[in-house]
């Protein structure tokens, strides 16, 4: 079992990287001093193929718990799911000595980590995430939120979990898409490192594909110190953090037009693509370079919706990007290996360049 610190000036905690560690949790939840009434906020998919094994874990477990089931997809990060959780948590008693405990992917830990964040001021919270995607990113950081009025994330808190806990086994019964999805997030981390990592994703993204369990592991576990480590120095996204959004400013428009028909992490993939030639379209890169970098992206098969929202369309939602300001669209571009541009400008017409090449490229 790895272990990775989040070192933060008043939050820090720990995350656990392994192969069958859920069977640990329980000791976890007692070494760190944990509240004993928990209650499990759990994807429905994950409740389907693995209820056997969070029931046995905590079979004999003496304290307070009750289960809470969400359904899969972005619908189920709304205010009417919140509310409902809400409602449960008060129809079974729980106050402030209480314990969240998330498992399931970034709807799930989203939702369930805003819950935590609100429900009487603040309760703990532990999240088990079970798709690559979360794995490597959302269950990381703290951002918790919910969508609003068809805009991704628009209402939240950012809200440190007491630890992570990532059984990589769970991988084992994730469709192909999930692991795209998750493929988004290890590809856009490749970027902020040296070109080793990038060379290794490169390389072995066929067997992570295949479940390889030595190759996601590492994925995994490097993926997710990239971003403890830019998390420790910048917890609320003032500065450094931002260079997370590598892409994700693409991405959440080609999600919000397409009514989030497609993975996160496959709206992401076509948003580092439209990235990269916006970053040599602006002159941070060269067309060697720009070759370079998107021989890993495009070894991903993207869905045909991609090109299918017009560009004024696609233009609205970018204009009410959170990382906007002044009413100007903030983009995070790449200069080089390890070197990323924040708060980067471009004009309609650069932009539009940029999709329209990712679309041709992509097939």
């Amino acid at each position: 079992m790895k272990k990775i610190d989040v070192k933060l000036t008043d939050s820090s905690y720990p995350i656990f990287i392994g192969s069958g560690i859920f069977a640990k949790l329980r000791g976890l939840l007692e070494k760190y001093e944990l509240n004993k009434n928990i209650m499990f906020i759990v994807d429905e998919k994950v409740m389907e193929f693995h209820n056997k094994k969070i029931l046995n874990e905590f079979y004999s477990y003496k304290g307070k718990m009750s289960c809470y089931v969400v359904k899969q997809g972005e619908k189920s990060k709304s205010y009417t799911e919140l509310n409902k959780i809400y409602s449960f948590l008060l129809e079974k008693n729980y106050g402030r000595d209480s314990l969240i405990i998330a498992i399931g992917g970034g709807v799930t830990g989203d939702l369930a980590g805003f819950a935590a964040a609100t429900y009487m001021r603040g309760i703990q919270l532990v999240h088990v995430p079970t798709t690559l995607l979360a794995m490597v990113d959302s269950s990381i950081g703290g951002k918790t939120g919910i969508n609003f009025e068809a805009k991704k994330n628009m209402v939240g808190a950012f809200y440190q979990p007491k630890l992570v806990l990532i059984d990589t086994d769970f991988i084992e019964t994730l469709p192909e898409r999930e692991i795209t999805s998750g493929m988004g997030e290890v590809i856009k981390c490749t970027y902020m490192a040296d070109r080793k990592f990038f060379k290794y994703v490169q390389e072995n993204i066929e067997k992570a594909y295949k479940n390889d369990g030595k190759v996601l592991s590492w994925f995994i576990y490097e993926a997710a110190a990239i971003k403890a480590a830019v998390v420790s120095q910048d917890e609320k996204e003032a500065g450094l953090r931002k260079i997370l959004n590598l892409g994700h400013t693409f991405a959440h428009s080609f999600e919000t037009n397409l009514k989030f028909k497609i993975k996160h992490g496959e709206a992401v993939i076509a948003g580092l693509i439209s990235a990269l030639y916006l970053s040599q379209k602006t002159g941070l890169i060269s067309e060697k370079d720009l070759d370079y970098y998107l021989s890993l992206p495009l070894k991903v098969k993207l869905p045909a919706q991609i090109k299918k929202p017009p560009m004024e369309d696609l233009f609205k939602v970018m204009l009410h990007d959170k990382k906007n300001r002044e009413g100007k669209i903030k983009f995070v571009l790449v200069a080089g290996p390890g070197k990323i541009v924040l708060d980067a400008e471009a004009d309609k017409k650069a932009v539009s360049y940029a999709i329209s090449r990712m679309r041709q490229t992509i097939g």
